[in-house]
């Protein structure tokens, strides 16, 4: 408790911004400092990781070379590059004096700055960045002069390089999304568009189409793992929403895994029907060219594309949706074809 308290008095280390030479600025103790010591909160703008990603872009832009984000989990950053403290000017170290912790005070997290060894008055308060950066990025050059400079900041993470995504990660985006729908952010227009197409769908379409659930338990256990929690599409401006993102989630493999996920979780057929109206089913499309060699990511394509409530020929022709899915008819791997083989033999019947 007596912690918390220091956080939200702002009870900080007694520290000054110095020139640090070819590292720009940086922050020096002007006390001798214990290990274990409270430096200061790192502070700024914490924002989602949708928003974060908006912002890079919109930094690099504008010119602004010089970025100050900090990951805190949950799907969240904190961006002190417009509005922070002077904890922002804390150099890296290979060797570093401090350590960042996440503390809970009064129900949010907070990050810390806590020394990790003794610290003297008139030393440089540094902490390692954790940075990764791209194998065929350009790598930043690091001046910490510690005996233990690796000569760049931060560790390489090879591109294409398939890493199993963790339950944060998957978490934090599938909260990101959610975020976003739920939102709800449209124009008057988009909210009449979205409503009338909605409005204009035929619940007789909807007796008989050849589809049953019993048709999809594959596709509910084929995406079971990325599912975080049950919620899927519940009204026209989600789904207008929803298709938004699927524009813009080209080759994003687990974003995509998280959309599926949400397309399989909705049972309102309306709102199904309202997205193939918004070309929906083009996306698909197009996704399953994208991953035409990657079995898995086809599979969960495929099952996603029989979720949908399909129930004319002319949505197969619009959607140009066969001619991508008839090829993988005699594909190598058995449960693609099988799929693909369900599909166009159910389409056959559609008038």
């Amino acid at each position: 408790h007596c912690l918390n308290r220091r956080f939200q008095k702002h009870q900080y280390a007694k520290v000054r911004i110095v020139d640090a030479g070819r590292k720009g600025f940086g922050m020096q103790a002007l006390e001798d400092l214990d290990t274990g010591s409270f430096v200061m909160e790192y502070m700024g703008e914490v924002v989602t990781a949708t928003e974060f990603r908006k912002r890079a872009r919109v930094y690099q832009s504008e010119g602004i070379s010089h970025h100050y984000f900090m990951s805190i989990g949950n799907g969240k950053v904190i961006d002190a590059t417009r509005k922070g403290c002077i904890a922002r000017f804390i150099n890296h170290s290979c060797g570093p004096n401090c350590v960042l912790q996440k503390w809970m005070v009064g129900g949010a997290i907070r990050m810390g700055i806590f020394t990790e060894r003794p610290i003297k008055r008139g030393e440089e308060i540094t902490f390692d960045y954790k940075f990764e950066r791209m194998a065929d990025s350009e790598p930043q050059p690091c001046y910490c002069g510690s005996p233990e400079c690796k000569g760049i900041i931060g560790v390489v993470k090879e591109r294409g390089t398939r890493l199993a995504a963790s339950d944060e990660d998957i978490d934090a985006d599938a909260a990101d999304i959610d975020e976003e729908i739920a939102d709800g952010a449209v124009t008057r227009h988009q909210r009449d568009d979205i409503r009338r197409r909605h409005a204009a769908v035929d619940d007789e379409e909807y007796g008989d189409t050849g589809y049953s659930d019993s048709d999809n338990s594959d596709a509910e256990r084929g995406v079971a793992h990325i599912r975080r929690r049950k919620n899927g599409l519940t009204s026209p401006e989600q789904v207008l929403k929803f298709v938004q993102i699927m524009h813009r989630s080209s080759r994003q493999t687990r974003i995509i895994g998280i959309l599926i996920g949400k397309l399989t979780e909705t049972s309102d057929k309306r709102l199904l029907k309202s997205l193939i109206s918004l070309q929906g089913l083009g996306i698909l499309r197009a996704w399953l060219q994208d991953y035409a060699e990657d079995d898995v990511m086809m599979i969960k394509i495929l099952q996603c594309i029989a979720h949908m409530p399909i129930s004319t020929r002319n949505t197969i022709e619009e959607s140009r949706l066969e001619e991508a899915v008839k090829p993988l008819c005699s594909d190598s791997d058995e449960n693609v074809s099988s799929l693909a083989n369900t599909l166009v033999e159910r389409w056959s019947s559609l008038r």
